[in-house]
């Protein structure tokens, strides 16, 4: 696997094709590279971006409660796991002694936590959504002395 380059600022280079998604700009990618063009001085840039908010539902007492039940209950696990590792045995009995009642008192103190967390927040919206970046327009950008070659594999597609 290659190692990842960081990105210090915008890449220089010719468009080498415009897509309207990452998937397509992706599928010209992986055609260049499985006609053994060397992708690792390609980079696809987004452009126009927009954030996009699907609106997953209202987070309700109950949701609330839930939400803060499951972080609990992991919590508890994370808790119960070390003192069951300190504990030094590992018979069932320890890991019923120790895991079992962590994830109970994580559940707990989660769901009081969720409500406590909702009942503050109360005059803020409850409105619960997945927000994500999205760009309207998906470039590859190429070198200025490989983009012919790129062009004319793209073209034979």
């Amino acid at each position: 696997m290659a190692s990842r380059r960081p990105v210090t600022q915008i890449p220089h280079g010719e468009v080498l094709g415009s897509y309207r998604t990452h998937e397509d700009a992706q599928k010209a990618v992986r055609f260049l590279a499985e006609k053994e063009f060397d992708v690792s001085s390609l980079t696809i840039v987004g452009s126009n971006l927009k954030i996009v908010e699907p609106v997953t539902g209202m987070l309700t007492w109950a949701a609330a409660a839930g939400r803060g039940a499951l972080s609990g209950a992991w919590i508890g696990m994370l808790f119960g796991l070390v003192f069951m590792l300190l504990g030094g045995g590992t018979d069932a009995s320890l890991t019923t002694g120790a895991l079992l009642p962590g994830i109970v008192i994580g559940v707990g103190l989660g769901m009081i936590w969720g409500i406590a967390i909702k009942a503050i927040n109360r005059k803020q919206s409850a409105v619960m959504s997945s927000p994500q970046v999205l760009a309207t327009t998906y470039d590859i950008i190429c070198p200025p002395g490989v983009v012919n070659e790129a062009q004319a594999i793209l073209a034979a597609r």
